[in-house]
């Protein structure tokens, strides 16, 4: 018996730094068990082609695709097809991606890559790829249909790995001769084909046979103990981290005994300064962090909600997170010490220079300095 280990895409993680964190861990533990080919996914590519390269040369991950380009050299970004022998059988790896999924890195957009169309470049690689090897493998991350009708329409493929699935293929699936095998997304199940090759490797159906077993990895599998302990040193590592960047930016103004009320309690009695501040950039200031994967830096986070550096202001977790956004208390404190003497709007006034510097406000890159005057008329309530 001989043995490949493949995947079809999409092992990084979202686009934040903890996440890049722990992608960096998933790679050092997904080279250690030796894979011969991985697809290319968009997600890949979240942290940028750098880093991708990075990670294939630290822990040699065989990374691959054929169909993702430089648009200014015009050269693939990676390998385009892998070549393993086993038993004196070849077998030539090739992977896809699905150019109508964005591709989005933490530092720029998708117009730094140009993806091919997928049965364009199989219909050409294909071929010249039969010359080399006895079997054909695609590593398809295209999604279920998008993967059925390459199949329909590029000829010579012995078997195929659907990635950016969510459904199992428990049974041998066969499309237009060719086989087809999916375990669905984020390591939650593990797929096992046993596949018979006809000893004459001249026949137009090489694959004779297939036996399919696709395992959940779930409680009734124990975990690896040298792996168990490699998770539970990285989810340390990551508190630490946590607690490190938490450290520049403590908790430690205003009251223990008050509270943020937050913006629906504001609303009630002020329907007209709600509606400004809801047309106001303040009310989506949360989105933009979301958008470049910032939404866990405690310094982004200290201007973009409210109450961060408060006793009882914003927290990751349930009951705090409701505080997203530069709400009214943002500049105007706690509702429980909701004033009517006119000493809040003084207050609001002086809130404004904690996050408006000349680093962070509109028009910053262009050298303008916050004036309160001119931008309290943008937000006037």
């Amino acid at each position: 018996m001989t043995t490949l280990l493949v995947d079809a895409g999409g092992l990084f993680g979202r686009r934040n730094r903890e996440e890049k964190m722990q992608t960096e861990f998933l790679c050092e533990v997904t080279g250690s068990l030796g894979y011969d080919a991985i697809g290319l996914g968009e997600k890949d590519l979240n942290y940028g082609l750098p880093f991708l390269r990075k990670m294939m040369e630290n822990y040699d991950l065989p990374f691959t695709s054929a169909n993702v380009r430089d648009p200014g050299t015009g050269e693939l970004i990676l390998p385009e097809y892998l070549i393993v022998e086993r038993r004196d059988v070849r077998f030539g790896i090739a992977s896809v991606m699905d150019p109508q999924q964005k591709i989005i890195t933490m530092t720029s957009r998708d117009a730094d890559f140009e993806v091919a169309d997928p049965v364009a470049t199989m219909n050409e690689l294909v071929p010249r790829l039969r010359e080399e090897v006895d079997i054909v493998i695609l590593l398809s991350h295209l999604g279920d249909r998008y993967t059925e009708t390459l199949l329909k329409e590029v000829s010579g493929i012995d078997l195929v790995v659907i990635g950016r699935t969510f459904r199992n293929l428990k049974t041998e699936r066969i499309i237009e001769n060719t086989v087809a095998l999916a375990a669905v997304h984020e390591g939650r199940y593990i797929g096992r084909a046993d596949i018979q090759i006809a000893p004459d490797l001249g026949l137009k159906n090489k694959i004779k046979g297939v036996s399919v077993t696709v395992t959940s990895l779930d409680n009734a599998i124990d975990d690896d103990p040298t792996v168990a302990e490699q998770v539970a040193a990285y989810k340390r590592s990551v508190e630490e981290y946590r607690l490190a960047q938490r450290a520049q930016f403590p908790r430690d103004q205003g009251s223990l005994e008050e509270e943020f009320l937050g913006e629906d309690s504001c609303k009630k009695c002020h329907q007209t300064a709600f509606e400004t501040y809801a047309r106001s950039a303040h009310a989506n200031a949360f989105s933009p962090l979301r958008g470049k994967g910032m939404n866990f830096e405690p310094e982004c986070l200290s201007c973009h909600t409210t109450g961060y550096q408060f006793h009882n202001g914003y927290d990751e977790g349930q009951g705090r997170n409701r505080l997203t956004n530069v709400q009214c208390e943002a500049c105007h404190s706690y509702g429980t010490q909701h004033e009517r003497s006119g000493k809040w709007a003084a207050q609001a006034e002086n809130s404004c220079l904690q996050c408006h510097d000349l680093s962070n406000s509109p028009h910053a890159d262009d050298g303008y300095e916050f004036d309160y005057a001119t931008y309290w008329e943008k937000i006037a309530h």
